[in-house]
């Protein structure tokens, strides 16, 4: 899993698990203080009756208190107002029909012994409706004259508050669903924001690794991801120096290599001609083993100052118009002995008037006859070599050298092009000289230094293709 998504399925999963907890709690909170409102406004009501109830014991004026009850009884949610006397006999009643009844005999409750503060009793009617019976002891001369008492009906005071949290949690629902939407969109923008320079540094890193030293790492924030950064700008650096160390030490001591190879080889030559005396077949058969060693290590220092002109960007080409076939036929025949030897028959399949092309005819030949040296290497006796030309487009033709050898590992197809990589398992299985595993490594560059490309498609124990472009001369 990317970091990016990592960071993404992270931040959301907070973000929802944030939003979540905090609309829980806005919600119990609400409930609760919804409920404490609503017991505080029937403390209120209740308060509110005693009030009037004491004014009109004190005034005997019954009216306003008969015009209170009729407006509190209209209030949604109270069964009943009841004022009771010291001996629970009803005084006033929102039912005016019980007035002087006894209180057990009208509301169900049983007489309460006195008290001076107010109380609150939970009790099933006889229609088993849950009622809240509030009560307020009236106090006159420090006498309890008389009881206020407001029921409450349960059910209904539920279903206000349910209707109430239901608009609530919808509320609360959508406040949650839009602060949802912009934290998941802030935390996409933030992980982009966060991973972007982890990116550039994993690229760079990535190119850094593939020998493109001169990559820079281009992250501008100043934390810890910038430092970062600027250490591998820094690393890159140090590498490039090392790099260049190493290209001038190896050029130095190839071209000093490069003059005593080439006077040995030709000396030998001398010695198995016989130019400095007779020798015998024992001694001519050792000098032609020195010799080909000779001539494997020039071919080395060859390959290994390729590669420094190449990785130094100082190999030139100097490209010339000429028929393809022209550049096939130098390595054809060079090949054609190394494949006699094995019975492999080499043969090149060109169409009539294919299109000249635009090449420097001795580099061309180098590809050409190392990817036809590790053809023959590759295939068994008795096997098929075809170099392949074919016109692709207005731009380029294709040349193909194709085998019936041993084939590539699909996973390693793309690493035989790199330096010193060979195929696995496949150096016990050839006989003769073995690779450096530079040659493939010069042939891509080679062939993109003509503005071409390069690839290789195979099939294990089928056999290999090498196909590479190469542009047409436009007159």
């Amino acid at each position: 899993m990317r970091l990016r998504t990592k960071f993404s399925l992270f931040s959301s999963t907070l973000i929802i698990i944030v939003i979540a907890g905090v609309s829980i709690f806005l919600f119990i909170a609400e409930k609760r203080l919804l409920i404490k409102e609503m017991k505080e406004k029937q403390v209120t009501m209740v308060k509110g009756f005693g009030q009037v109830s004491k004014e009109s014991l004190i005034s005997k004026d019954q009216i306003s208190l008969i015009n209170y009850v009729r407006t509190i009884k209209e209030e949604r949610g109270v069964v009943y107002l009841v004022l009771v006397d010291s001996q629970n006999k009803i005084m006033a009643h929102s039912d005016m029909s019980l007035l002087g009844s006894a209180i057990g005999d009208s509301v169900g409750l049983k007489a309460q012994e006195p008290y001076q503060d107010i109380i609150t009793q939970m009790y099933r009617d006889t229609k088993n409706v849950e009622i809240a019976d509030i009560a307020l002891p009236i106090v006159i001369s420090n006498e309890r004259v008389a009881t206020a008492r407001i029921g409450f009906s349960q059910d209904v005071l539920n279903e206000i508050i349910k209707k109430i949290l239901d608009q609530t949690r919808n509320r609360i629902f959508g406040v949650a669903g839009v602060a949802l939407l912009f934290g998941l969109i802030g935390s996409f923008i933030m992980s982009q924001i966060m991973t972007r320079p982890i990116k550039k540094m994993v690229e760079g890193a990535r190119q850094i690794g593939q020998g493109k030293l001169n990559t820079v790492i281009n992250v501008k924030s100043k934390d810890e991801l910038g430092e970062l950064a600027d250490d591998l700008n820094l690393m890159a650096n140090q590498l490039k120096e090392l790099d260049h160390m190493k290209q001038d030490f190896v050029s130095s001591v190839t071209h000093e290599l490069r003059s005593p190879m080439t006077s040995i080889g030709m000396n030998l030559d001398l010695f198995i001609e016989g130019s400095y005396g007779p020798l015998n077949d024992e001694q001519k058969n050792t000098l032609r083993v020195m010799r080909d060693n000779a001539s494997r290590l020039g071919r080395f220092i060859n390959d290994l100052l390729d590669v420094a002109k190449l990785e130094r960007g100082k190999m030139e080409i100097s490209p010339v118009p000429m028929a393809v076939n022209s550049a096939i036929e130098g390595p054809m025949q060079l090949a054609k002995v190394q494949a006699d030897a094995k019975k492999i028959a080499l043969t090149a399949e060109i169409p009539e008037g294919i299109s000249q092309v635009y090449i420097d005819s001795d580099r061309i030949q180098q590809v050409i006859t190392n990817l036809l040296s590790n053809a023959v290497k590759f295939t068994p006796e008795g096997g098929k070599i075809t170099i392949k030309i074919k016109d692709t487009s207005d731009s380029f033709i294709q040349v193909s050298v194709c085998d019936t050898g041993m084939g590539i590992p699909k996973d390693q197809i793309e690493k035989v092009f790199e330096k010193f990589e060979q195929v696995k398992g496949t150096r016990e299985q050839i006989k003769g000289p073995k690779g450096t595993g530079l040659g493939l490594a010069i042939v891509k560059a080679l062939v993109e230094l003509h503005g071409g490309k390069i690839w290789a498609e195979s099939e294990l124990k089928k056999g290999s293709s090498f196909n590479f472009t190469l542009p047409k001369y436009k007159t």
